[in-house]
């Protein structure tokens, strides 16, 4: 990774940010075809509001599977990349976890997280060990409150590094609370991968 990761710039763009960030984790810039970026941006941000006004929800989960569908079929010579879209019911941080699996294998998740008030946010899993999960969070954050141990705030050296770890236990609760992949339903997860 030669180009920090990057925090969203409007309330509504975690997910186009997050999928910049894997690929920025994964490849460096001159291995970016501007292809990809354009693709990211396109397919993101395609949700209608009540009020009428697109984006305003965020980017739906057909976009992200679509998306991840088309970066595993795009292919160059120096980019290449194999995704899987986890079924809510292998979205777990426990032993055999396919996304502990990518993570060992250098790969990247990007999850699904409840942030609170019915509001759901993506973060990019970077690695774990026995007790976190450690993540970068586009949302630009200052303080953790309300979550005691659970989760904290990291130094993310400028963007080349996790900046939150969250308890795996916690993250893995079966019921919607902060921080957490929220209940079975409710889960989603894309995993990332560099294919050499």
């Amino acid at each position: 990774m030669d180009v920090p990761l990057h925090y969203q710039v409007s309330e509504y763009d975690c997910v186009p940010t997050t999928f910049l960030n894997a690929v920025s984790f994964l490849f460096t810039r001159r291995e970016i075809p501007p292809l990809v970026v354009r693709h990211i941006y396109t397919y993101s941000l395609d949700t209608v509001s009540r009020g009428g006004r697109l984006g305003r929800a965020g980017t739906s989960k057909y976009a992200i599977q679509l998306l991840g569908h088309w970066l595993n079929a795009y292919k160059t010579r120096k980019f290449s990349v194999a995704t899987a879209y986890l079924a809510p019911e292998e979205i777990h941080l426990r032993d055999g976890s396919q996304i502990l699996q990518c993570l060992a294998e250098n790969g990247v998740a990007l999850c699904n997280i409840y942030v609170g008030q019915s509001e759901w946010h993506f973060v990019l899993a970077l690695g774990h060990d026995d007790e976190w999960l450690y993540v970068f969070d586009p949302y630009l954050r200052r303080a953790l409150r309300g979550l005691g141990n659970r989760a904290r705030l990291l130094d993310d050296a400028g963007g080349y590094r996790p900046n939150i770890a969250i308890r795996r236990d916690w993250m893995d609760g079966p019921t919607r609370q902060r921080f957490g992949l929220g209940e079975e339903d409710d889960r989603e997860c894309l995993l990332v991968w560099r294919v050499r």
